[in-house]
C-alpha cells in the first residue's frame, strides 16, 4: 500500500536482520537456527525459515497501517552427488565416520492440516482452533523406527529456555496440556511407527501483545521392534475419565506421569556389529514458529496461560545419539 516500513520489524523466524544495505536487510543463521524446520524428500533436504513482517505503530501514535505477513523461505539441498569412479583406499578411520553418518537421523515438526494429509500453508490459528502437529524421524535406509515427543515447551520467543515457558509435554512423553488446563489435547493413535500425532488446543501467553509462539520438543527415535516402556511413550489425560492412557502400547507405560519416569538411560555403542541393537536410540530437537495467534477479548480470557515455572528438561541443539 505504499507505506514505509522499519527493518526492525522484519525478522527470519524471530531472528532480527544483521544490517541494511540500499533498503536491503540481510540475514544470516545456520540451517538449524531461527526458528527453521526441515524436510527430507527423495532428492533433497529442505529447510523451512519464516520471513515475519509485525507492523509497529507509526511515530508516537498508537496506530498501524499495515498488516502482519508471513513469507516461507525455502533452501534445497540436494542429497544425492555424482562422485569420482576413480579408487578409494578404505581406513579403520573412514569405515568408522561411514558409519556415524549412516545411523543419523533427522527429526522434524511440523504443522498439518485436519486430515493429516498435507502440511499446513499457514501458520495462523485462532485461540478456538486445535493445532495439528506431527512428530516425524526421517529413517532413510535405517530399518524402521519408532518416534517419540520426549518433551516440548512453548515459548515467545525462538529460545526453549526463555521466560515465560510452558512445558506441555514431559516426564518422557506425559502430555500434560489437559491436565493442567482442561483442553482437548492429545495424541492420535498411530498410523505409522516414524510419525506421532499431536492434536493441541491453541493458546497464548497472558498479556503477550504479539500474540505469537514458538514450540521446540526434544524427540526420541528407536528401532520399532523395542517395546513401548515407561521412557518410550505418548500418553495422553482423558480429562473426562480422569485417567492417562498410551498411544500404542499398554496404559501402564502411562502410571508414571503423576510421579517420574526417569530410569537409568541406555546408552549407544558404535562397536555394535551392523546390524541395530534393539536399545539403540536417537534424540534431537526440532522447532516450530512463529506460529501467530488471533481472537476476541473473549477468547482470550477463557484461553490465556500463566507462565509456568522454568522446567529442568533441557534440550540439544544437535541430534545426536543417546
Amino acid at each position: 500500500n505504499g507505506q514505509s516500513i522499519h527493518p526492525s520489524d522484519l525478522t527470519l523466524g524471530g531472528c532480527a536482520a544483521l544490517g541494511t544495505t540500499d533498503h536491503i536487510l540481510q540475514f544470516q543463521t545456520e540451517l538449524q537456527g531461527c526458528g527453521s524446520t526441515v524436510m527430507m524428500t527423495e532428492e533433497a533436504l529442505i529447510y523451512s525459515f519464516s520471513l515475519m513482517y509485525s507492523p509497529t505503530p507509526i511515530g508516537n501514535t498508537f496506530i498501524l497501517k499495515t498488516n502482519p505477513a508471513e513469507v516461507v523461505i525455502k533452501c534445497h539441498y540436494r542429497r544425492r552427488h555424482y562422485a569420482s569412479s576413480n579408487a578409494v583406499r578404505p581406513t579403520w578411520k573412514l569405515f568408522a565416520s561411514n558409519m556415524l553418518t549412516e545411523q543419523q537421523l533427522h527429526f522434524s515438526l511440523r504443522l498439518m492440516t485436519e486430515d493429516w494429509q498435507s502440511q499446513r500453508p499457514s501458520s495462523v490459528y485462532f485461540l478456538s482452533d486445535v493445532m495439528h502437529i506431527e512428530a516425524a524421524v526421517l529413517r532413510g535406509h535405517h530399518v524402521p523406527h519408532r518416534v517419540y515427543m520426549d518433551s516440548c515447551v512453548a515459548t515467545i520467543t525462538p529460545d526453549p529456555n526463555s521466560q515465560p515457558r510452558y512445558p506441555f509435554i514431559n516426564n518422557h512423553g506425559c502430555l500434560t496440556d489437559a491436565k493442567l488446563t482442561g483442553a482437548k489435547s492429545y495424541f492420535m493413535q498411530r498410523s505409522q511407527e516414524d510419525k506421532l500425532h499431536l492434536q493441541l488446543k491453541a493458546f497464548r501467553f497472558h498479556q503477550d501483545h504479539r500474540n505469537s509462539l514458538y514450540i521446540t520438543c526434544h524427540l526420541q527415535a528407536t528401532a520399532a521392534s523395542h517395546p513401548i516402556d515407561s521412557q518410550h511413550k505418548a500418553c495422553s489425560f482423558l480429562t473426562e475419565a480422569s485417567r492417562w492412557v498410551a498411544s500404542g502400547g499398554d496404559n501402564k507405560v502411562c502410571s508414571c506421569c503423576e510421579t517420574s519416569c526417569s530410569e537409568q538411560r541406555w546408552k549407544r555403542s558404535l562397536a555394535a556389529d551392523a546390524g541395530l541393537p534393539p536399545d539403540l536410540q536417537w534424540e534431537g530437537t526440532a522447532a516450530l514458529g512463529p506460529i501467530l495467534l488471533e481472537g476476541n477479548i473473549l477468547q482470550e480470557e477463557l484461553t490465556e496461560l500463566l507462565p509456568e515455572p522454568a522446567s529442568l528438561l533441557q534440550t540439544h541443539e544437535v541430534a545426536r545419539a543417546g
